[in-house]
């Protein structure tokens, strides 16, 4: 019986280290080197609170007027001070993290299609009832500082699609002039959903749809980032931005034009965009309250090579995110126009809403309604609409379970729903 136990733990404990989550955005090297729980900067792990995000706009460091001696690990000096009196005849000093900044996830599912799997045929052509993705995808995240004006995060992910495996290694590392600036060089992202940080499976509609030429918001590209933020009137609230020059299509464009990017949002009460007042302590406040309205927009225009011509995009759209004690309501809207020559020109649209609500800060219900129209000038096909019910439970502040349901609405996808389980542990 003791035999049996032991291998039962070894099976649970194998099963929960590759159950992770998915955002490079929050990882648990960053609760050790300050010695502080997930829920310092997360409403639920890997959506950011208020404090998250300005701990993200401060170049990866605490937010200004907090205590300095905040950060717990021993940094490794890389020069004496006293070499910024005699420079340039010195190298300038800095210093990196005490403590190994790396962290571990893995992403695994339980899939659960009910219209699916009819038959024999069906099957061969991957439409199965039932599938278990243990692991769906590998991650060695990493992020820190060095000195004061440099941060960094990365990661090496291995991920199973189709039953190949494929590999990703995107990285940024960025100068940090001082809390309100900023230059991000490496990957970098014009999709205006991630500071949401969505708490479901399925991506944002916004973000996932594609051009003709299959571009899409939300995959990372290679290039330069301007990037900002600042407090709004009495330290409250505030601004943030985006401005960039990118490839277009991934590390290697398929076309020798750059394209450009911009996002801007304002925010109306809270805490401010870079913090200066006393953080959330997850012990004895609420960290998932921050009542406040913020409203964004985003633009992006490029060329976009790939089965057709190449394809002049242009997409532009705007946000809204509303916290209000337990509550959260957000949603965005894109819109995209493109054009081929020799083809005719296509305007599509993709919008969704969405509210999710702390019952407990472990328990918390969300719904998501979308709705996609590829192209708006046509009478065909129908625009695609869906409804995604998620419950999510925070068994511990780095452990959670998510029961998520994709219900389409049109009658052209009725048949795609399905059910999906989702666990969360990051180390």
């Amino acid at each position: 019986m003791k035999k049996s136990l032991l291998i039962s733990a070894v099976v649970l404990g194998l099963f929960m280290s590759v159950i992770l989550t998915q955002s490079a955005q929050a990882i648990p090297a960053f609760a050790r080197k300050y010695r502080t729980s997930c829920s310092t900067c997360h409403y639920e792990f890997p959506k950011l609170n208020a404090f998250g995000k300005a701990f993200l706009n401060n170049g990866l460091r605490y937010p200004e007027g907090q205590d300095p001696d905040i950060r717990k690990d021993n940094p490794v000096s890389l020069g004496s001070e006293a070499y910024k009196k005699v420079w340039p005849d010195a190298i300038w000093p800095a210093d990196i993290d005490g403590l190994v900044p790396l962290s571990v996830h893995a992403v695994g599912r339980f899939n659960y299609a009910p219209e699916a799997g009819g038959d024999e045929e069906e099957e061969e052509e991957g439409g199965v009832k039932s599938t278990f993705e243990f692991p769906h995808e590998l991650e060695v995240l990493y992020a820190g500082t060095i000195g004061e004006n440099v941060s960094f995060m990365g990661e090496i992910e291995m991920e199973n699609e189709d039953n190949e495996i494929e590999f990703g290694f995107p990285f940024w590392v960025q100068w940090d002039f001082n809390a309100n600036w900023h230059v991000r060089l490496g990957n970098v992202s014009p999709d205006p959903t991630p500071d949401h940080l969505r708490l479901t499976r399925n991506h944002y509609n916004v973000a996932s749809f594609r051009s003709r030429n299959r571009w899409r918001l939300r995959d990372q590209q290679s290039g330069i980032e301007l990037r900002g933020a600042g407090n709004g009137a009495g330290g409250r609230g505030g601004y943030t931005f985006q401005v960039g020059v990118v490839n277009g299509q991934g590390i290697n464009d398929a076309n020798s034009s750059k394209d450009i990017y911009a996002r801007a949002t304002y925010k109306i009460g809270g805490l401010g965009e870079v913090g200066g007042t006393q953080g959330q302590g997850s012990e004895t406040s609420a960290f998932y309250v921050d009542n406040n309205l913020r409203l964004g927009g985003f633009f992006y225009k490029g060329t976009v090579s790939g089965a057709n011509p190449d394809e002049d995009i242009t997409v532009f759209g705007g946000d809204l995110d509303l916290w209000f004690n337990r509550l959260i309501v957000n949603g965005a809207a894109m819109f995209m126009k493109s054009e081929i020559p020799d083809m005719a020109d296509r305007n599509s649209m993709a919008w969704y809403a969405q509210a999710n609500y702390v019952i407990y800060p472990w328990l918390i219900p969300l719904v998501r309604y979308e709705y996609t129209d590829a192209d708006t000038d046509a009478d065909t096909p129908d625009p695609q609409t869906s409804l995604i019910p998620a419950l999510t439970v925070v068994l511990r502040a780095n452990v959670k379970i998510t029961a998520e349901y994709f219900l389409p609405l049109d009658d052209a996808h009725k048949d795609a729903d399905q059910l999906t389980l989702q666990a969360q542990f990051g180390f």
